[in-house]
Protein backbone atom coordinates (compact mmCIF):
# COMPACT_ATOMS: atom_id res chain seq x y z
CA UNK A 1 0.00 0.00 0.00
CA UNK A 2 2.29 2.42 0.83
CA UNK A 3 4.06 3.06 -2.52
CA UNK A 4 1.26 2.75 -4.42
CA UNK A 5 -0.59 5.32 -1.42
CA UNK A 6 2.39 7.53 -2.01
CA UNK A 7 1.82 8.17 -5.54
CA UNK A 8 -1.79 8.70 -4.99
CA UNK A 9 -1.11 11.42 -2.61
CA UNK A 10 1.91 12.83 -4.72
CA UNK A 11 -0.62 13.31 -8.07
CA UNK A 12 -2.66 15.71 -5.90
CA UNK A 13 0.30 17.50 -4.26
CA UNK A 14 -0.57 15.94 -1.15
CA UNK A 15 2.39 13.76 -0.03
CA UNK A 16 2.88 15.85 2.89
CA UNK A 17 0.12 14.07 4.14
CA UNK A 18 1.40 10.70 4.60
CA UNK A 19 2.62 10.91 7.60
CA UNK A 20 -1.19 11.64 9.17
CA UNK A 21 -1.90 8.66 7.78
CA UNK A 22 0.81 6.78 9.25
CA UNK A 23 0.21 7.67 12.35
CA UNK A 24 -3.38 7.17 12.38
CA UNK A 25 -2.67 3.63 11.14
CA UNK A 26 -4.68 4.06 8.17
CA UNK A 27 -2.83 1.13 6.20
CA UNK A 28 -4.79 0.05 2.70
CA UNK A 29 -6.58 1.75 0.07
CA UNK A 30 -9.10 -0.05 0.73
CA UNK A 31 -9.67 1.98 4.31
CA UNK A 32 -9.46 5.21 2.56
CA UNK A 33 -12.83 4.27 0.80
CA UNK A 34 -14.21 4.78 3.84
CA UNK A 35 -13.20 7.64 5.42
CA UNK A 36 -15.77 10.47 5.92
CA UNK A 37 -15.26 14.33 5.61
CA UNK A 38 -14.32 15.04 9.19
CA UNK A 39 -12.18 12.00 9.08
CA UNK A 40 -10.05 13.63 5.85
CA UNK A 41 -9.95 16.65 7.43
CA UNK A 42 -8.60 15.23 10.69
CA UNK A 43 -6.14 13.88 8.50
CA UNK A 44 -5.20 17.32 6.91
CA UNK A 45 -6.97 17.90 3.93
CA UNK A 46 -8.40 20.89 4.76
CA UNK A 47 -10.53 21.99 1.21
CA UNK A 48 -13.79 20.75 -0.33
CA UNK A 49 -11.68 20.33 -3.21
CA UNK A 50 -8.86 18.13 -2.05
CA UNK A 51 -11.04 16.03 -0.32
CA UNK A 52 -13.66 15.05 -3.56
CA UNK A 53 -9.86 14.73 -5.85
CA UNK A 54 -8.84 12.19 -3.48
CA UNK A 55 -12.57 10.30 -2.91
CA UNK A 56 -12.17 10.04 -6.82
CA UNK A 57 -8.61 8.97 -6.89
CA UNK A 58 -9.13 5.88 -4.42
CA UNK A 59 -11.85 4.77 -5.93
CA UNK A 60 -10.11 4.98 -9.24
CA UNK A 61 -6.64 2.74 -7.37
Amino acid sequence: MAERFRQILDDLSLSPLFQNFVYEKIDSIESCKNLTDVELSRLGTSTIGDRVRFREKIKQA
